[in-house]
C-alpha cells in the first residue's frame, strides 16, 4: 500500500497534552490522514519526531545543495506552502517549525578587498490550520547571513521555536515559507528551498504543496488567496516535536582569544548528544550578550571576529551552543585581547 503522508517517529511513552484547545471551533474535525502506518518500529525511539512530507529529512536533496535551482527561490513575492497532517498523539514539551536552506546569493563589495559579501535578508515561517497567516503565527527562521553560500557548503535545516498551542493534533498543519526582503526576487538574488523528487499529489487528486507567487512580503492572511499553484514535488518544511520525557545536556568550555591580524580568534569545545550549533556571544557590561559570530555546525569550534566587530572600550567573549532539542548554554567568558600599542 502506498503511504501518501508520513509522521516521522512516533514515542511510545507520550500522551499529548495541548495547554489550549484548538482555537479553531467552528471548523468540522478532518480525517485523519496517517491511520494506516504502522509506527510499531518507532516504539523506542527517544529523540525529536519529524513531521513532514517524506519519512526522512534527509531526502530533501534537490536545488539547495547546487545544479539547477529551478527558481526555488525563497522571496518577497514567491512563498512555499505545504499540508502537513495532524501531529501525532504524545506529551511534548517543545515544537519548532524548520525548513532546508542553502545558496544564499552574494555580490561584490566595492573599494573593498574582503571579496563578495553575502546580500543582507530574512526568512520567516508560518503555521496554522487553515492556508491563510496571521503575524501571530509568523516566525523568524534565519538570516541569510547563516544560510550556506552559492557553491560554498551543503544545504542545513534551520528551526524557529513555536508555541505549542499553534499545532493541531486534530487537524492539518500548514507550514508557509517567505522573505520580507524586497531584493529577493528571483533566484539570483534569493535563498534556494530544498525539495523532494516525489509526487506530493495524492490519489484522489489532492495536492500536498504549492507555490504562491503573489505575495507582496507577507503571507497571505486569506485562504482564498494562499493555495494558487499546486506542485509536483515535495518543499522541504517540517516540523519538530521535542517529548517532554527527553532530558539532555551540553555543555561549553571556557572561551580562550588571541589576537589575529584585524580579529579576534576565539576557540573552545563543546560536549554533549546531538550538538546542532555553536557560535560566539560578545557583551560590554557582562550582562547582556549577542551572537558575534556565524554559526557551526561541527568542531573544531574556531572563530575569527573581526575587530570593527567588537566594542571599541573592549569586550568580552564567551563560546555557546545548542543541541538538537533546542536546549542552550553558554561558557565562562574571557575579555577580549587588547591591541598591543608597542611599535
Amino acid at each position: 500500500m502506498n503511504i501518501l503522508l508520513f509522521i516521522v517517529i512516533v514515542s511510545a511513552q507520550a500522551q499529548f497534552r495541548s495547554p489550549n484547545p484548538d482555537p479553531i471551533n467552528d471548523i468540522e474535525q478532518e480525517a485523519k490522514l496517517d491511520e494506516n502506518i504502522d509506527d510499531s518500529s518507532y516504539q523506542q525511539y527517544s529523540g525529536p519526531i519529524y513531521v513532514a512530507l517524506s519519512p526522512n529529512l534527509n531526502d530533501f536533496g534537490r536545488f539547495a545543495d547546487g545544479g539547477a535551482d529551478e527558481n526555488w527561490y525563497i522571496g518577497f513575492d514567491n512563498a512555499w506552502i505545504v499540508k502537513l497532517p495532524q501531529a501525532p498523539a504524545g506529551e511534548f514539551g517543545r515544537a519548532f517549525i524548520g525548513a532546508k536552506l542553502g545558496r544564499a546569493k552574494a555580490r561584490p563589495q566595492r573599494g573593498s578587498s574582503r571579496g563578495p559579501a553575502v546580500i543582507p535578508g530574512k526568512i520567516y515561517m508560518a503555521i496554522s490550520q487553515r492556508p491563510g497567516f496571521s503575524s501571530e503565527q509568523s516566525f523568524f527562521l534565519a538570516d541569510t547571513l547563516d544560510v550556506p553560500l552559492e557553491g560554498v557548503g551543503p544545504s542545513q535545516w534551520f528551526w524557529a521555536e513555536v508555541p505549542i498551542p499553534l499545532v493541531s493534533t486534530t487537524r492539518p498543519n500548514y507550514l508557509i515559507i517567505w522573505s520580507p526582503t524586497r531584493d529577493f526576487r528571483d533566484a539570483a538574488h534569493s535563498p534556494i528551498l530544498a525539495a523532494l523528487q516525489e509526487s506530493s499529489v495524492e490519489k484522489g487528486g489532492e495536492s500536498r504543496a504549492w507555490n504562491n507567487h503573489s505575495i507582496q512580503g507577507v503571507p497571505p492572511r486569506w485562504e482564498n488567496d494562499a493555495l494558487q499553484v499546486p506542485i509536483n514535488l515535495k518543499p522541504a518544511l517540517a516540523l519538530k516535536l521535542v517529548p517532554s520525557s527527553l532530558n539532555t545536556r551540553i555543555s561549553v568550555s571556557p572561551a580562550a582569544a588571541q589576537r589575529a591580524r584585524d580579529a579576534v580568534v576565539v576557540d573552545f569545545s563543546v560536549t554533549g548528544t546531538d550538538v546542532e550549533l555553536a557560535w560566539v556571544e560578545s557583551s560590554t557590561d557582562e550582562l547582556e550578550w549577542r551572537r558575534a559570530s556565524s554559526y557551526r555546525r561541527m568542531p573544531p569550534y574556531s572563530f575569527t571576529i573581526p575587530k570593527a566587530a567588537l566594542s571599541g572600550k573592549g569586550a568580552f567573549l564567551r563560546g555557546a551552543a545548542q543541541d538538537s532539542l533546542g536546549n542552550r548554554t553558554a561558557g565562562a567568558h574571557v575579555q577580549a585581547p587588547v591591541e598591543d600599542s608597542r611599535p
